[in-house]
């Protein structure tokens, strides 16, 4: 099993740089969940232990009712009944954290956030692959196991940011972000590839999604430009050789 969400998260947040781009985020309790949506429009529910975007709840305000939706099933309810909603789609072992809900920016009328393949074959981390991970349509999580894209995150970051100077510092800030995350969470854990998702928002402000300890490289096969996936299986041979 690889590490827990949380535990990452707690790692991050001792880190004044990338505290700042965490979104609040607790262990789930029914009484956590309702205080977050007093203060936040959307929450997700997230199994500590998961990828691939499974077992996802999202939770919704929608005037005088909450939207509470897993994968493509949902169901709308009062305060009364929003915890049976949630309860009905989570596993009764599994540990599950609450976290405020981002609004990302959209390509092409679907939300994306980004994908920052990290490896450290040597000595040093690299990012062997960058891409925005593009939703498929009324999904609202981007994973390439839930019908996401790939798509070539400069091409995506320009249909964002009018002016090319944004493109190049929210670049120049996400490699910052990923090299930051991977020595923080490399620090206590033995890794040698981490999978950053980082979220944009419409005014560019980046919030960090996850740190995936076990990522896919799936989504790099979707691009046309084959040099990151090439890189990303040249680097998994060095580090079998070198360290497995």
């Amino acid at each position: 099993m690889g590490i827990g969400k949380m535990k990452k998260h707690r790692e991050m947040l001792r880190h004044s740089v990338l505290r700042r781009h965490l979104p609040e985020t607790h262990w789930f309790t029914p009484a956590r969940a309702l205080r977050m949506l007093r203060s936040y429009s959307t929450i997700f529910i997230k199994p500590n232990h998961g990828s691939g975007g499974n077992g996802i709840v999202r939770v919704k305000r929608v005037r005088n009712s909450y939207e509470v939706r897993c994968g493509l099933k949902r169901t709308y309810v009062g305060s009364a009944s929003l915890y049976k909603a949630i309860h009905s789609y989570l596993r009764p072992s599994g540990q599950y954290l609450v976290q405020r809900g981002l609004r990302l920016a959209k390509y092409k009328g679907s939300i994306f956030d980004t994908r920052i393949y990290m490896q450290k074959p040597k000595k040093k981390w690299g990012i062997s692959g960058m891409a925005a991970r593009v939703a498929a349509p009324h999904r609202f999580v981007t994973n390439y196991h839930k019908g996401g894209h790939g798509v070539k995150l400069k091409r995506v970051l320009s249909g964002l940011f009018a002016k090319r100077k944004k493109v190049k510092s929210t670049l120049k800030k996400i490699k910052k972000i990923s090299h930051l995350m991977a020595r923080t969470i490399n620090k206590r854990h033995s890794i040698r590839e981490l999978g950053v998702d980082l979220g944009i928002e419409k005014n560019g402000r980046i919030w960090i999604i996850e740190a995936n300890s076990r990522p896919g490289h799936m989504l790099f096969t979707q691009l046309s430009n084959k040099t990151p996936l090439y890189r990303i299986m040249k680097n998994k041979r060095l580090i079998r050789r070198r360290y497995l």
